[in-house]
């Protein structure tokens, strides 16, 4: 084995674990009409995930900085694929049916675009700051065409994370930040669907739209609330039972977790992913050079946001954006990539074990 591969970090995979566990228990209760189907699927994506997250531990480092600019051309091939071929599920075109499931492209441009702006940004030049911005918006903008705006504007703040802890001028920084904006601007009077822009508008009154865009979100919020302090119990929360809340198998499987498992399930639930950040910033922390220290961030970034918007729109604290809560949500390429982005941060810590102990 290299060198820079001796030593395993275990605590991340017993996290990853946990939430699985979770997982495949409030999946259980959304779709236990379907018998285990849904559960069986999961199970194999989760083991696939486990098994991705050790296997990046093995590849060799050199290997893995030139990788990014590989991953990102492949990645853009897929999304322009994508929109030709796709599967189209409720208006969007966002995945590729191959049969024993589905994948989605933009959950593999997330992990290149990862790799890739890791490499620009660690090497901190005007010439690499602003070709990691463009290659992103190229990115943003292909996966906003499908439409999915949420993982488009995720990419965006990842990316801005990553600038944001890299040496960078603050002042380059900060006319990306006007352009931003401007674009934001933009892209909701002009850019957006009716569809998505009620999404956004009855996130600020959502009484005005309870049979609108606002009824997921609202049913959600009553079914999480309903849970109380020890949860209804498993397998009999009624809300979960009768479908009240749509996609709460995917999108809205927390309220599945709030009305089961209550304020102390969903307590737990918060407590691992703060176990699993916790560990990703003692990985920045011990970081071997500039670009483990990116790329740790990144994902860092990717997690955090990820977690707070979609519990957030379950509770009614952020627009509804259709984002998985991660190893928690069904869904296949989701579960395998964020296992691929842990795998990274696993490496890192192997290669910082290799000459400084990382304290757990």
């Amino acid at each position: 084995m290299p060198w820079e591969n001796r030593r395993f970090e275990l605590f991340i995979p017993i996290i990853v674990a946990c939430l699985m566990i979770v997982g495949l228990l409030a999946l259980y209760s959304a779709t236990r009409d379907h018998g285990l189907y849904f559960v069986r699927k999961q199970i194999v994506w989760d083991i696939l995930g486990i098994v991705a997250m050790f296997a990046m531990v093995l590849m060799r480092e050199r290997y893995l900085k030139i990788a990014g600019t590989v991953l990102y051309v492949a990645s853009i091939f897929s999304l322009v694929l994508v929109l030709f071929y796709g599967t189209i599920s409720g208006g969007a075109r966002r995945w590729f049916d191959l049969k024993f499931g589905y994948f989605q492209p933009s959950e593999f441009a997330r992990l290149s675009l990862l790799i890739l702006n890791a490499s620009l940004l660690s090497q901190p030049n005007k010439r690499n700051f602003y070709t990691s911005f463009f290659l992103t918006l190229i990115c943003v903008g292909l996966v906003a065409i499908e439409p999915d705006l949420g993982t488009a504007l995720l990419m965006g703040g990842i990316w801005f994370s990553m600038a944001l802890v890299s040496q960078v001028k603050v002042k380059s920084l900060m006319r990306i930040v006007v352009v931003i904006s401007l674009m934001v601007l933009l892209l909701f009077f002009f850019g957006l669907k009716d569809y998505q822009r009620d999404r956004i508008v009855s996130f600020f009154n959502p009484g005005r739209y309870a049979q609108g865009s606002a009824y997921n979100m609202l049913q959600s919020i009553h079914t999480v609330g309903s849970g109380g302090v020890l949860g209804r119990g498993f397998l009999k929360g009624p809300a979960t039972r009768l479908k009240f809340v749509p996609k709460n198998h995917t999108d809205f499987i927390f309220s599945v977790v709030g009305e089961e498992f209550g304020f102390l399930g969903t307590a737990l639930l918060i407590f691992l992913y703060f176990l699993l950040c916790w560990r990703i910033v003692k990985a920045i922390k011990f970081a071997k050079d500039e670009f483990w220290r990116i790329l740790c961030s990144g994902v860092l970034a990717t997690f955090s946001l990820q977690v707070f918007i979609n519990m957030g729109m379950c509770m009614g604290l952020a627009p509804v954006t259709g984002l998985p809560l991660p190893f928690v949500s069904y869904g296949g390429s989701a579960t395998l990539f964020l296992s691929i982005h842990l795998g990274l941060v696993m490496k890192a810590i192997a290669i910082a074990k290799s000459g400084t102990e990382l304290q757990t």
